[in-house]
């Protein structure tokens, strides 16, 4: 029987492969690329803009503070017949712009860190069976166990007070609204999953990871440590209910609790993702080096329907981009790298960043804007890359060697606690990878 390998390296493969990005040609492409020829014009003589970048030896009038989060972790940490262990892992980054010296960018003490903000990297763990109601009882034990707002009245109204332009303040504003029947039943943390039907593993995993992040960030905006930016990994995307019309999941709730306590403490809030699905960012790259030249450091605004001249059309069937309240870009400072993904609280925005019938100073906001996250971009190890972010994920990353001895010390807990006779690798590991 031939191997893999052989099957790989035949005419057949090559063949197989041939047909399907023919495919994505004649189809996907052709009906996307009429989409992008109605946008290109707006797009290089609106929404493309270059960074005018700080000089190299800058010494800024007030140095400030930037702070990161991230987080990683595994679904399959234990598996025993229907039970999953989670492991979670969460680190927050803070770094002193520092231009005063010749080392930019220099951590926090980190014994003054760990006083605000507890250990770092942080490391949890949650599991759940697949006992009808079970995954959703012990996912929302943990989630209360780990985001620090604990008041669900005080954790779902930032959405709505967001969502409804201030129109809800308070329950008593809902009688009027079509989210009328919300106010009786969002008073428990499981009242805000909606998504119980779909609560894979994976799923779970994913809520629990992004609310690990998110706990790290309002600890760190209620702490006394006093950043100018906080940058999270991802998108500020909020997964809506199809008919409720508010968040299906609880982070959902608790990044517009995030965006809205920023805005109290004058933070700005930015989630950045270097793997991102706007459509055609390599044409708008290339955009932005026939208009700026080659080498150029460039940013790109992605209205939504509600700005001046309307959405992209190139975007316009994308359910989440740009995200519900937020403001997406793609930007580049490296010729190097793929364009990554910016987004903002579009009503931080809309207080500091757009002008209402003013594009000029619009755009003057945007590039200031992005000169700062430029200038915590030019690490030479991760260069065009915020280096705090880089940094976060460099502290909180499992690596398959600490997955192993993670392991090995639970192999040692299960015996002392009894159930020594717990698998810890995953099933036929040799076959699941």
């Amino acid at each position: 029987m031939d191997s893999m390998l052989d099957k790989i390296l035949t005419e057949k493969f090559r063949k197989t492969l041939r047909s399907v990005f023919k495919d994505i040609q004649h189809n996907q492409n052709r009906r996307e690329l009429e989409k992008l020829v109605e946008d290109e014009l707006r797009i290089k003589e609106k929404l493309l803009a270059t960074v005018n970048p700080y000089p190299s030896d800058v010494v800024l009038g007030d140095d400030y503070l930037v702070a990161a989060v991230d987080g990683s972790g595994t679904d399959r940490f234990v598996v025993h017949d229907d039970i999953r262990v989670h492991m979670l892992s969460t680190s927050t980054v803070v770094l002193d712009t520092n231009t005063r010296s010749e080392f930019f960018f220099a951590p926090i003490d980190k014994i003054h860190l760990e006083n605000e903000l507890g250990e770092q990297p942080d490391i949890d763990a949650h599991w759940h069976s697949s006992v009808p109601r079970d995954a959703r009882k012990k996912m929302t034990e943990s989630l209360e166990n780990i985001y620090p707002q604990k008041n669900i009245v005080d954790l779902v109204l930032p959405f709505f007070r967001d969502y409804s332009n201030g129109k809800i303040d308070s329950f008593s504003d809902f009688s009027d609204t079509e989210f009328a029947s919300a106010s009786k039943k969002l008073r428990e943390m499981e009242d805000l999953v909606s998504r119980s039907q779909s609560l894979t593993n994976i799923v779970i995993h994913d809520e629990l990871r992004k609310v690990s992040e998110y706990a790290a960030i309002r600890t760190l905006l209620t702490s006394d440590i006093d950043p100018k930016f906080v940058l999270i990994d991802g998108a500020m995307s909020v997964f809506m209910h199809q008919t409720k019309h508010y968040p299906s999941m609880p982070s959902g709730f608790m990044l517009r609790d995030l965006c809205s306590l920023a805005r109290q403490k004058g933070v700005i809030l930015c989630a950045v993702s270097k793997n991102h699905t706007i459509p055609f960012a390599h044409k708008i790259a290339k955009m932005a080096k026939e208009k700026f030249g080659d080498g150029a450091k460039w940013f790109c605004h992605l209205p939504s329907k509600f700005d001046p001249g309307g959405g992209l059309r190139i975007i316009e069937d994308r359910p989440y981009i740009p995200p519900m309240l937020a403001v997406p870009y793609l930007f580049s400072f490296s010729r190097d790298n793929r364009p990554s993904r910016i987004d903002f609280d579009r009503i931080w925005w809309l207080q500091n960043i757009f002008v209402s019938g003013d594009p000029r100073t619009t755009r003057e906001n945007e590039k200031a804007l992005f000169r700062e996250i430029e200038f915590m971009s030019r690490d030479a190890r991760w260069y065009g890359y915020p280096v705090p972010l880089a940094l976060a994920h460099e502290s909180c990353k499992l690596s398959y060697e600490d997955l192993l001895l993670a392991r090995e010390i639970c192999r040692d807990i299960l015996k002392e606690v009894g159930l020594g006779d717990w698998k810890t690798q995953p099933l036929r590991e040799d076959y699941n990878q």
